[in-house]
Formats: C-alpha cells, sequence, structure tokens
C-alpha cells in the first residue's frame, strides 16, 4: 500500500438516546397435560422423593452449612424449555440445568422452610384457575415437568454424561461448583470441612465468580454421595481438566551462521512498552535469536520450583525437553522464520516476548483448575512489568470434557480475565483452536475439520480465536518424491478444528474468529498416507542455545503465534486502542480466500445462505487477516474506529423485585465522502464493512443459559441505514421509543440487500462483523449507524447491582473503492479536522 496512512479516531460523535428494544421476546405456550391425573402424579412423586430423603437423614453427618433442605431433580417433557425463573424464588433455589438428548434436567435446592411449598403449587394447580387467562394456576410450571426425583450425586453432573466415573471406589479430581451464600461460612471454609469428612484431599487452587466458587477436591464417587446432604450450596460437577503434554518434534533445518546474520539485523525498540506474552513451556532466552527479543526477567513460571524452560542435554536424551514454547516465541517475535533469513533489511521490532511458563517439565500438571494457573502465571508477568500493554497468546488446549462449544471453567476464567471487572484493565487473549492429531489419508479433509471439535478454552467469548488455512503446497524434498499436498492452496489447513459440530451451538459464538497460515501435509502417491513433513511445515526456533537452532512447526498453533505477532504490531502502532479494537481490527481486516469463496458458492447450492454463511464462519472464521489491511488506511481505503461506552441497562423503579431494563443506544453520524462519492461511476461496486467488538462478563454456572442465567452479562448490536432510508424511520425501526414518536412508521424503508450476512444470519458472541457491496450512489446514504443492546444476565440480578456499569465497545468501519486514484481519505480527515476546531 504506497499511501499507508493511520487509521482515523472519530470519537466523541455518537450521540445518546434512551432505548426500547423492538423485538418481542419468546414466551413459549406450555402444553396443556390432563390436569388431574398429571397434577396428582407429581405429587405423589414429590412425596415420595421427601420420604427417601426422611429416610437418608436418619443416618447421616450433621450439616456443614447452617441451612438444611432436600435437592431435586425435575426433569422436564421432551422438547419443552423448563421455565427457570419458576425454579430459582423463595421457594426453589435453582442449582443447573442440563439437557439429555431433548430433556431438560433441572436441579433444585428446596429449603427446609419451604418443603410444602411445592404441593401447595400443585394444589392450586389442581382446583383454581387464573383470573386472567382460565388456565390452572401454576399451569406454566406444572405442565412442564414430567418427573421429579430426589437428587443423587450424579444429578449435580455437568459434563457429558458417558464422562462420569463408571467405578465407584476409583478416586479422581473433581471440579466443585459451589453457590456463594450470605452465611457465617465462605465458599472456601464450607469446602474444606466438607474435604475433611468426606476424608478426601482438596487442591489449593480455585477460581471465585461473581456468584459461584469452584475448587478442586479428590475423592470417590463413593465418598461425595453424602455431599448434598451436608451442605446447601452445591451447584455441580464437573471433571477437573487434564491438559496434554506430548508436542509434535520435529528435525532441525538450521545452521548458526544464519542465525548470527540474522541477529546481527534485528533492531528492538528499547523503549517500547508492548509484549506478546507466550503461556507455554517457557522460552530459551539464550537462543541467539530469541534473546534479541526476550530475557530471564521477562520469564516466570507457575510453580516456582519449575525450570523456566527445558534445557536440552544431548548426553541425557530421556531427560524433560519440551521446547514448544521456544517455537511459538520464534513465530510470534519474527513470523515465519525463513522469510527473516532470507531477508537482507534490518528487522524493527517493537514489541518484547514474555515467557509465561504453565506447563510442568515433567508429567501432567495436577489437576488443578487450569484457569487459575493460566491466569495466575500471566498477573505474576503483569506485577512484573504493570506499564507493559501485552498480547496473550495461549497455544495449549484440551480435549472438551463436556458438551463442546460450552463454557468451561478455564474459558471462563479467561473471560472473566480479559473483562478486567475488578481491577478495571481489559485484555486481549489469542488462542490456538487446537490441531486434529488423527488424520486420515482416506477422507476429505474439509470433512475431518468439521469432525474435529475446536478444544478448551478456545471457546471463550472475549478471546480471539485462531485456526489454520494454508498456502504451502510446494514439494521439493527429494524424501517424498510423489507425495502431493493434502490440502489446496488457500483451503482450511487439514489438522485445525471447526465449530461445525459442536454440540452447544444454541448461544455458542462463531468460532475461530480468523485463520492464519498452519502448515499442511503431504499425500503418498497410491493415497493411503498423509504425512507432516517439514517441506510444508513453518520454520521456527527451536528450544537450544547451541547446536540444532531452527525447528518446524504448524498448525493452529503456528496460527495463533502469527496472529499474536499481528496484534502486537497493531498495538505498539496505535497506543491508544483498546484490546477490544485490536481484536476488532485484526476481524476487520479477514478475507476470505478465492478458495474459501468456491466453498461458500458450493454451500450455497445445496442450502439456504444463512446455513452456508454459519458453516464458513465455523470453519475458517471471517477469513485470513491482512497486516496490512489491519495497521493502515489509504486514500481509497479508509478505516474508522469509534471507541466508546454505553449502559446496558438501568433501573427505573426502586423495587428490589424488579428486573433492570434496556437502557440506551448510541446513534452515529459519521464523517462521509459525500463529494468523492458522488463523482464515482454508478457500476462501480464499493465496500463497506463493520465490524463491533466488546467483552463480557461471563456466568459459568450450567442453569440453561437462558435469560438470567445467560452466559453473557449483556449483548450489543450494530445496525447501518439503509440506502433511501430517512433518519426517523432507521431511529424507529431500531428504537421503541422513537417508533412511538412516529406516528407513521409502517415497517423498515430502504434497500435492506447488499450485506453479505446480513439479518438471516443469528448473532452470537461479543464480535460481529459485516460487509456490504454496493453503488456510491447508495453507499453516501449509509453514513449513520447505531449501537444499542440486548439482554444478558446483568439485566436480571438486580441483586448485584451489575446494571449500574457501563461497557467498553469497539466499532471499526471502513470503505473500500477499487480506484486507487480516489481521494476519500483526505476529505474525510479534513470533516474531522473541522468538527475539531468547531468543538475547540
Amino acid at each position: 500500500m504506497a499511501d499507508r496512512k493511520p487509521h482515523l479516531l472519530v470519537n466523541g460523535v455518537g450521540s445518546r438516546e434512551d432505548f426500547q428494544s423492538r423485538s418481542r421476546g419468546r414466551n413459549p405456550k406450555i402444553a396443556l397435560q390432563d390436569r388431574y391425573q398429571h397434577g396428582t402424579a407429581l405429587a405423589q412423586q414429590y412425596s415420595s422423593v421427601l420420604t427417601r430423603h426422611q429416610a437418608h437423614q436418619a443416618g447421616a453427618l450433621a450439616p456443614i452449612t447452617a441451612e438444611t433442605g432436600v435437592y431435586v431433580e425435575i426433569v422436564g417433557f421432551s422438547g419443552v424449555e423448563l421455565p427457570l425463573d419458576r425454579l430459582d424464588n423463595k421457594d426453589f433455589h435453582l442449582r443447573s440445568c442440563t439437557k439429555i438428548d431433548d430433556q431438560e434436567i433441572a436441579v433444585v435446592f428446596i429449603p427446609e422452610s419451604r418443603r410444602n411449598a411445592f404441593l401447595a403449587k400443585v394444589s392450586r394447580y389442581l382446583d383454581e384457575n387464573s383470573p386472567k387467562s382460565g388456565l390452572p394456576l401454576n399451569q406454566t410450571l406444572i405442565d412442564s415437568i414430567a418427573e421429579i426425583k430426589l437428587a443423587d450425586l450424579r444429578s449435580f453432573w455437568t459434563d457429558a454424561q458417558e464422562l462420569f466415573p463408571e467405578s465407584a471406589d476409583q478416586p479422581m479430581w473433581w471440579e466443585l461448583w459451589l453457590k456463594k451464600r450470605a452465611t457465617d461460612l465462605s465458599a472456601r471454609e464450607v469446602a474444606e470441612q466438607l474435604a475433611e469428612r468426606l476424608d478426601a484431599e482438596l487442591s489449593n487452587t480455585s477460581l471465585s465468580f461473581f456468584d459461584s466458587f469452584v475448587i478442586l477436591i479428590k475423592a470417590t464417587v463413593e465418598q461425595l454421595e453424602s455431599a448434598p446432604e451436608l451442605i446447601a450450596n452445591l451447584e455441580e460437577l464437573r471433571r477437573a481438566k487434564q491438559t496434554p503434554n506430548a508436542f509434535i518434534s520435529m528435525a532441525a533445518k538450521g545452521q548458526h551462521e544464519w542465525a548470527s546474520e540474522l541477529a546481527d539485523r534485528i533492531r528492538l525498540d528499547e523503549n517500547t512498552t508492548t509484549a506478546i506474552t507466550v503461556l507455554d513451556t517457557g522460552i530459551n532466552y539464550h537462543h541467539p535469536l530469541l534473546s534479541q527479543v526476550t530475557t530471564q526477567q521477562l520469564a516466570q513460571a507457575w510453580e516456582p520450583s519449575w525450570p523456566l524452560y527445558d534445557d536440552y542435554q544431548p548426553t541425557y536424551p530421556l531427560a524433560p525437553y519440551n521446547d514448544h514454547g521456544s517455537r511459538q516465541a520464534g513465530l510470534a517475535a519474527l513470523g515465519e522464520l525463513d522469510k527473516s533469513l532470507l531477508d537482507t533489511h534490518e528487522i524493527w521490532l517493537t514489541y518484547r516476548v514474555e515467557s509465561g511458563r504453565i506447563l510442568p517439565p515433567a508429567g501432567d500438571n495436577d489437576p488443578e483448575l487450569y484457569g487459575a494457573i493460566t491466569v495466575g502465571t500471566a498477573a505474576k508477568l503483569e506485577i512484573d512489568n504493570p506499564e507493559f500493554s501485552r498480547v496473550f497468546s495461549l497455544a495449549v488446549t484440551s480435549p472438551a470434557d463436556s458438551i463442546s462449544g460450552q463454557p468451561s471453567s478455564w474459558s471462563a476464567e479467561i473471560d472473566q480475565f480479559a473483562f478486567g471487572l475488578e481491577d478495571d484493565l481489559q485484555r486481549l487473549f489469542v488462542i490456538s483452536a487446537g490441531n486434529n492429531q488423527a488424520l486420515y489419508a482416506t477422507v476429505d479433509y474439509w470433512d475431518q475439520v468439521h469432525l474435529a471439535d475446536i478444544e478448551d478454552p478456545a471457546q471463550a467469548w472475549n478471546a480471539l480465536t485462531v485456526g489454520a488455512y494454508t498456502e504451502k503446497t510446494i514439494n521439493d524434498d527429494p524424501s517424498f518424491a510423489g507425495w502431493a499436498p493434502f490440502a489446496k492452496s488457500g483451503d482450511v489447513a487439514p489438522a485445525s478444528r471447526s465449530s461445525v459440530n459442536w454440540g452447544w451451538k444454541k448461544q455458542a459464538p462463531y468460532k475461530p474468529d480468523v485463520v492464519a497460515e498452519g502448515g499442511n501435509r503431504l499425500l503418498s502417491s497410491d493415497g493411503t498416507e498423509v504425512s507432516d513433513a517439514d517441506v510444508v511445515s513453518l520454520l521456527t526456533t527451536s528450544g537450544r542455545a547451541s547446536g540444532q537452532l531452527f525447528e518446524t512447526t504448524k498448525d493452529t498453533s503456528a496460527a495463533c503465534a502469527l496472529v499474536s505477532r499481528q496484534a502486537a504490531l497493531l498495538m505498539a502502532e496505535y497506543p491508544g486502542y483498546w484490546p477490544e479494537t485490536i481484536r476488532g481490527l485484526i476481524v476487520h481486516s479477514a478475507e476470505w480466500t478465492p478458495r474459501m469463496w468456491k466453498r461458500f458458492d458450493l454451500l450455497q447450492k445445496g442450502q439456504p445462505p444463512s446455513n452456508a454463511a454459519k458453516t464458513m464462519l465455523r470453519s475458517v472464521g471471517h477469513g485470513v487477516p491482512s497486516l496490512e489491511r489491519a495497521r493502515y488506511s489509504a486514500n481509497h481505503a479508509l478505516t474508522l474506529i469509534v471507541q466508546d461506552t454505553l449502559q446496558p441497562f438501568s433501573k427505573p423503579s426502586a423495587k428490589v423485585s424488579d428486573n433492570p431494563k434496556l437502557n440506551e443506544m448510541k446513534l452515529y453520524q459519521l464523517p462521509w465522502p459525500f463529494e468523492e462519492l458522488r463523482k464515482l461511476p454508478p457500476e462501480l461496486n464499493i465496500k463497506l464493512r463493520v465490524t463491533l467488538s466488546y467483552f463480557i462478563e461471563p456466568n459459568p454456572g450450567r442453569r440453561g443459559y437462558r435469560q438470567r442465567y445467560s452466559y453473557q452479562s449483556h449483548g450489543l448490536r450494530f445496525k447501518v441505514a439503509n440506502p433511501g432510508q430517512p433518519l426517523r424511520n432507521f431511529r424507529a425501526a431500531i428504537n421503541k421509543i422513537a417508533n412511538d414518536t412516529v406516528e407513521d412508521y409502517q415497517g423498515v424503508e430502504g434497500d435492506k440487500s447488499g450485506w453479505l450476512f446480513g439479518t438471516n444470519l443469528k448473532t452470537y458472541g461479543s464480535l460481529h462483523s459485516d460487509t456490504w457491496t454496493g453503488s456510491a450512489a447508495d453507499l453516501a446514504d449509509m453514513h449513520t449507524l447505531a449501537v444499542y443492546p440486548v439482554g444478558g444476565w446483568w439485566k436480571y440480578r438486580a441483586g448485584e447491582e451489575r446494571w449500574r456499569n457501563h461497557v467498553r465497545f469497539s466499532l471499526v468501519v471502513s470503505i473500500d473503492v477499487p480506484d486507487s486514484e480516489v481521494d476519500i481519505y483526505s476529505e474525510v480527515e479534513s470533516l474531522i479536522q473541522t468538527r475539531v476546531q468547531v468543538e475547540t
């Protein structure tokens, strides 16, 4: 890009408006049951539950918590959503909600003082009608329940059912989720007393969310079976995460002379405060290339007893040695190393590399909560250098132990750390999607990517999740004569993973967000064997300070490191940009390759366009990011950045029982290049792209992920005015308050076509991007945008007063004109300067 120009920051152009959504929430009707038969059956089942509970209590130990009661399992009818808000009140305390096949199962704690409340509801259901609807009282609740049972230990299990321990006497580590309660004992004290009573081992590591406390306990099923009788705040049980430590190792390709020559050309900005923090196996800061960007002072390990990296010992070949972190650091610092080696120019680096060791030198971590290890190690580095702006790069993943795509304690802890509510410090995480190591030569790689689910914690909403694609199709290795590239150029990399077949897609974000080079595989001439040859991998640094200095690497780990480098370059280029903005810019710059567009075209021939778009977004995200486009504007390619805040919710009533309401929206009339657009020929296609990026506070407890139990604290959406749509109609189409002031409003006006994804594609996650293509005349009408809130758990938790919070968001808007002679940049820059002068 010959005319590189900085992006234009246009803060302060938005106007605030009171907001009320025009969309109506669904209120699904619950089918009527045979009133007498159904109500009587449930009453009998509940009476049996109380009788069995009373029998258990006869020989039970004294309870630990002050409140006592009974846990019950409420099973919904097939295909019917349980009314969770009616199962979480003064009579019932909802602990978890899972789904097996198409039936929802809720675990509810009923306090001793309210044990007869359910029978009273059934009695009113049998005898009284609602004066409003004429239906039985409590019909929505009672007619949604197929069965009520006494809860047992398996009832609290929210991971995949097949993962529940088969052996009742085999010790294992469990994630114990406890409800935070205003009692005389803290959740930690409850856990300690529980471990003592059960003669179980308690880990020192724990996680704390806004209303949940998560600890690790080592016990058998037999030991834990009495836990529900001892504590009133048990929410759920999950399997503790085990993270694999076995990484690929490949042959060396380097020579010391190459490293020395490249090291002489590296120039580090000594004043930089930007860092890429590689959370992995540690980095060998003595490596002649890595020593240019990192030092021992920039390294930490989770356990102080661990070495900061594994040192290769040729005389002790069985000594622990895993250089995955050093390989990641080489790509993060210098990109693909062969390109840097063949270059002859000075290489200026505007960022450092930090090392956070989160994997042990041998064996596996004790199954402590991996989120605590990841975030705890990151926090150590923040304490060492609090002035740094960081990109946290994480290429360590674990197979999902539960329904793939669901939040885990690991992904939720990353989301919480990135949101930064406690310390008002937002953070950017770049996470690899995970690799498929079991590739089959006889199965199409596109299908294999779909069958390989993205791994934990890459489902984190606030993270930038990176999959892999490849351009590496050249095979000049004589030892692989006759072998062909497995994946075609510009296509998804064979070992990448997707969210196409996630078990939890109803609210899960589209992942990966982007893809980057991850190398290819070679297919034997007879089509029976797949090889991860060096010739189609990426060159990087090894973990040795002498001897074999270069190594190869591949797959989503490599892609993660490359995108982390792009993020650091953007942070250094624009120090005033928020982490949300950096994430938004990378996605905003991404495009599908020609090969990906062919995939999309083929998908559209066999299914609706929205389904085809979902498949692409869950396979390759928004495509391959362009560092050049993310970093710079040009005369004919303009990017505007808005960084702003709004308060999603307000509480107009002082009543404790009243929920907060949607509060405000922001309306933007952006500086627009009207004069230059008028000069363009009508047949010229122009692109407008809009990306909205924000972070959410997580709610990781598995209580249905609906309404007050939703995972996200809030959601935001954007709308752009249609060509030919008056401002008052645009406002009324979004905001019911504005709608009420437009007497002749008959619906949305203007042409809604031209968008790649459009309104038919459901919006998930906390990062939304779409592209419009059309004429200059139509684009001239599209200078007005709105950002408005949608629901989240903050809206339903008035007691925590999260509704008072303001939230940040970044809006990235770009115009691309295919004629490079056109100068839209100067016109908009002049408009911004004029506005600033007037305001001054």
